[in-house]
């Protein structure tokens, strides 16, 4: 038995359990055997991985496959591998760590040896990356096993680099346009490697006078790129990341329209990797953890249009992931609720469980 990307199925072998689409239908019965049709089927569908035995000489009912209806959810549940354990992941690791020293050394040299922008070698370190998988949607799902780096700009910034990317994609921008994204990602928090360490990664609560330091970064990125002739758009995103359509964000109380369309992107995106990701004061929240607190009060601060598509995309890269319970049971997602999407339907071992109707479990962690 084997958990497989997409990328990875060869004809013949035969699914293990029940796979479902991002919205909750039932796209191959138990038992089905893989064709390259099938394959196809999966990707269109975006199922990132399914369950399947890779002896395709094993027994197998020809006639169980696509007529089952979502009712009929009485399927075992057969444990899934971890994420990390897939050959992809491993593959894609490998390129991120190398690719973050590369990235890491110049930012810093940009930053401390008064280097040029070296845009081209940037921006081919992380696409190398991006070309580990076939499918974008994994990356979300990778990302989320990839928090027990120490609270890094360097990573930090590749990491809203990729997400950024894939966000352009779903948002169906230019190439032209999706590369400059990718680039806002990467610099939007350079002004960061110019306050004190000690501050950054101070383990306890800033004091008043310490963040005001802190919220001097946009700024302090900002004027560093303008005197290094970076594209217009890259020194806003540096400057504007914190900037809210509410106008409560900072350093110039923008509101709406007068945030630059770049920035609303690269904002969502820095939030996002931020809550999720390792910090010398927390640990990593869950990713369903933080959409819910985008849901809750996220169409007020940032541009609608832009959160909706990225919340609901990224719900779905984790569909038929499993996960672990804040009551401290294991399943895996086989639902997404539109109207919730913080809060899908998990398959147990045992039963069903609809997050949205209750209210008092959540989704601890991606396994």
């Amino acid at each position: 038995m084997a958990s497989l990307f997409t990328s990875e199925l060869k004809e013949g072998m035969i699914t293990l359990t029940d796979t479902y689409s991002t919205q909750g239908k039932l796209i191959l019965g138990k038992d089905t055997v893989i064709t390259k049709n099938i394959i196809n089927k999966l990707v269109n569908n975006d199922v990132i991985f399914i369950e399947v035995s890779e002896d395709t000489t094993a027994n197998h009912n020809p006639d169980s496959n696509n007529n089952m209806d979502v009712s009929s959810l009485e399927a075992d549940l057969i444990p899934s591998l971890s994420i990390t354990s897939k050959p992809e992941y491993k593959k894609f690791k490998r390129r991120y760590e190398k690719n973050v020293e590369i990235i890491g050394n110049h930012l810093n040299d940009i930053v401390h040896k008064n280097a040029p922008l070296d845009i081209d070698t940037m921006l081919t370190n992380t696409v190398n990356i991006l070309k580990a998988t076939d499918s974008p949607l994994s990356i979300f799902t990778m990302l989320s096993t990839l928090k027990n780096y120490d609270d890094s700009t360097f990573h930090h910034s590749l990491n809203v680099a990729l997400i950024s990317n894939i966000f352009g994609r779903w948002l169906e921008l230019s190439d032209s346009d999706i590369e400059l994204l990718t680039l806002c990602g990467l610099f939007h928090d350079v002004g960061k490697l110019l306050i004190p360490e000690s501050i950054i990664k101070k383990p306890d609560k800033l004091t008043d006078k310490e963040f005001a330091i802190v919220k001097q970064h946009p700024k302090l990125g900002y004027d560093l790129l303008k005197s290094r002739n970076a594209d217009l758009n890259i020194q806003y995103a540096a400057l504007m990341h914190h900037e809210k359509c509410d106008g409560s964000g900072y350093p110039l109380g923008l509101i709406d329209k007068q945030i630059n369309w770049y920035a609303q992107i690269i904002t969502i995106a820095d939030i996002y990797e931020a809550m999720t990701a390792n910090r010398v004061y927390r640990g990593p929240l869950s990713p369903f953890k933080v959409i819910n607190m985008f849901e809750n009060d996220g169409l007020k601060k940032y541009n609608p249009k832009f959160l909706l598509t990225f919340l609901e995309h990224v719900v779905n890269s984790y569909m038929n992931c499993k996960v672990r319970l804040s009551n401290g049971e294991e399943g895996d997602i086989v639902y997404i609720n539109k109207v919730r999407l913080s809060k899908p339907m998990i398959k147990t071992k045992d039963t069903y469980i609809d997050l949205s109707k209750n209210a008092d479990i959540n989704i601890e962690s991606i396994m």
